[in-house]
């Protein structure tokens, strides 16, 4: 049995270390980004519409108190889905011990079935589980673990950021269905948005079963473990707990190791300034409603940022590898806080809609390209293979806690200032987080970029 399992890695490892192969997993890659980009933007982008509906705002208004109740009660009830995401690095964890495969193929369904919850939901009690469904499984980023364990090391951060690229600007698929299939008069309309990105999650997650192979990182790993292959075997006896992966030793190595615990840091504080892009429709509604910009210049902004986020964050892989991690950072949190300003100004002084756009894709460009550095790719690059899926899972979960505690400032501080001035109080509490962040990182992060994956220790 040994050896047929030996021999079956063998065969798996040859293949999945081949070109062809390679530019095969980079196009299914993205189309799985695909489905998680959707799935992460639906609830922010229809948000409003959805509380219009099942909150029966009068006038659908986003300049009424129920408007700004309704957010509150919405931002309440995904809390739980912060708690229950305690165990999202417990299941993440898995991957270190079965495999990348299994958990790729999972997540991604998991999504489609999410978002199938939302539309069908009755209430907005319902509406929250089915974001629940889909946060527990779309903070795992498989995908990006795929290409960091596939991809050469110098080209790593610019094909994690290719594929996001592309993924993002498929996100104005949401705009586009948007404008065929929401109609104002009809609030419930915005159920039918929900159709197809639940459909795609379910049928990709079906054509990856055949198509895609284990990482050659996690198969190499393996096959050593199989044959005995072990260099220093000692010393690999006396950290046998670490090498079975787990949340406890992640949560041990994130905070024993200065590198990680240094990242982790910085990492949290950026979190806390994320709360704003779940409220960008919401900032677009106010203005609409104030008479600044009309519904239809809405729509063209849902359906233009995302190119623009695309091109940002394509750049920021070059930029990242180009000038390193720490470098790409300061850059990209210029862009961030110059694309932030205009946006917020620019949506409440009526400025031309594909300025606007281009400021919101800046802006969120930026800002998750930083986000993923921190919490995918530096700790993707000085944690060990053993416990890198726990370690990311678990780097999930602890800025998890700084974008939920972010949302639930932003939320209660809508109700104090009112919807009508939501736009600057997300400025307030954006800039100053991320500068704070950036600063951190410059000061206690190492460089990681061009990290040997295989051959980092304990």
């Amino acid at each position: 049995m040994k050896k047929d399992e030996i021999g079956y890695l063998e065969k798996e490892l040859k293949r999945s270390e081949t070109k062809g192969y390679f530019v095969e997993l980079v196009i299914m890659l993205t189309i799985i980004y695909i489905v998680d980009e959707l799935a992460s933007n639906m609830n922010s982008t229809m948000q409003p519409y959805m509380i219009y509906d099942l909150f029966k705002i009068p006038g659908a208004s986003a300049l009424t108190e129920e408007y700004s109740a309704a957010v509150g009660t919405m931002t309440l009830l995904t809390l739980p889905n912060y708690l229950i995401m305690l165990l999202s690095p417990f299941y993440k964890s898995l991957a270190d011990k079965f495999g990348r495969k299994m958990f790729l193929i999972i997540n991604t369904a998991v999504m489609g079935l999410g978002l199938g919850i939302c539309m069908i939901a009755p209430n907005y009690i319902v509406y929250a589980i089915g974001i629940l469904v889909v946060l527990f499984v779309q903070t795992n980023d498989v995908q990006v673990m795929y290409i960091m364990e596939s991809a050469p090391a110098r080209h790593r951060a610019k094909v994690c950021s290719a594929t996001k690229a592309i993924a993002l600007v498929g996100v104005s698929l949401i705009g586009v269905a948007k404008t065929v299939f929401y109609d104002p008069a009809d609030l419930s309309s915005w159920r039918k948005v929900f159709l197809l990105p639940a459909l795609f999650g379910i049928a990709v997650a079906i054509i990856c079963i055949p198509l895609v192979k284990e990482t050659p990182v996690f198969l190499t790993k393996k096959l050593k473990a199989l044959k005995g292959e072990k260099e220093e075997e000692n010393k690999e006896e006396q950290k046998e707990d670490n090498k079975n992966g787990g949340v406890v030793n992640a949560l041990k190595y994130i905070f024993s190791n200065k590198q990680m615990r240094s990242i982790t840091i910085a990492g949290i504080i950026f979190c806390l300034a994320t709360g704003v892009t779940g409220y960008y429709a919401t900032i677009l509604e106010v203005a609409s409603g104030a008479g600044a910009i009309t519904a239809a210049q809405i729509n063209k902004i849902v359906i233009f940022f995302p190119f623009i986020n695309g091109l940002v964050t394509f750049i920021s892989g070059f930029l990242s590898d180009a000038l390193g991690r720490k470098k790409a950072c300061i850059v990209l949190s210029v862009l961030a806080v110059v694309g932030l300003a205009t946006f917020i100004f620019g949506a409440g002084l009526g400025f031309n809609e594909y300025v606007i756009g281009t400021a919101y894709g800046v802006f969120i460009g930026g800002l998750w390209s930083i986000c993923d550095t921190l919490v995918l790719v530096m700790p993707s690059e000085s944690t060990p293979t053993e416990l890198r899926a726990s370690v990311i899972g678990t780097m999930a979960l602890i800025m998890g806690v700084g974008m939920a505690l972010s949302s639930i400032l932003i939320a209660a501080g809508m109700n104090v200032v009112g919807s009508a001035n939501i736009g600057m109080l997300c400025f307030a509490m954006t800039v100053p987080f991320m500068l704070i962040a950036i600063f951190l990182i410059t000061k206690n992060v190492k460089e990681t970029n061009g990290a040997d994956l295989t051959n980092i220790e304990m």
